[in-house]
């Protein structure tokens, strides 16, 4: 069944482990290279720490992390995409970018119930089919609202 209503026609693509996620491209302030990050300790572990834009402090959260994945050392692959959250800027770190994309609306299913009933509802908006290939177009701001009620309940730390 595809996605009726305003929905977004372009979109960021990005690799995490083997699999390849969207962030609607109109939620995307920049995408930077990989740049030096202050830790912040007493942090929950998917947050990197800090780093300064242009003068303004950017949170960078480990996508791979946040989303249940195994870290990953950076490499010369790794870019922040940087959004613009309520608050202030927050970065997310992902493996690589790879496209913009193009994918049209009847393209994009909804997540399969058994996605749909866990935590993964909160933040998937659906599955596009592109090409050969199956990406999760994924909500930013959705993920934030996660991480500050997560945090309510207890995380890790680092340090």
């Amino acid at each position: 069944m595809p996605m009726k209503g305003q929905f977004p026609t372009q979109f960021v693509l990005f690799r995490l482990a083997n699999e390849e996620y969207a962030f609607d491209i109109g939620t995307i302030k920049e995408i930077q290279d990989l740049q030096q990050i202050a830790k912040v300790h007493r942090t929950p572990d998917y947050i990197e720490g800090v780093m300064n834009l242009r003068g303004k402090l950017v949170t960078v959260i480990d996508l791979r992390r946040r989303l249940g994945l195994l870290a990953k050392p950076p490499n010369a692959s790794t870019k922040i995409v940087v959004i613009d959250a309520a608050d202030a800027p927050v970065g997310f770190l992902v493996d690589e970018v790879t496209e913009v994309a193009t994918i049209l609306p009847e393209a994009v299913e909804p997540p399969p119930a058994i996605v749909a009933q866990g935590i993964e509802a909160a933040y998937v908006l659906g599955i596009a089919k592109y090409g050969e290939r199956l990406i999760t177009i994924i909500d930013p701001i959705k993920i934030l609202d996660l991480s500050v009620e997560g945090d309510a309940k207890g995380g890790g730390t680092n340090g």
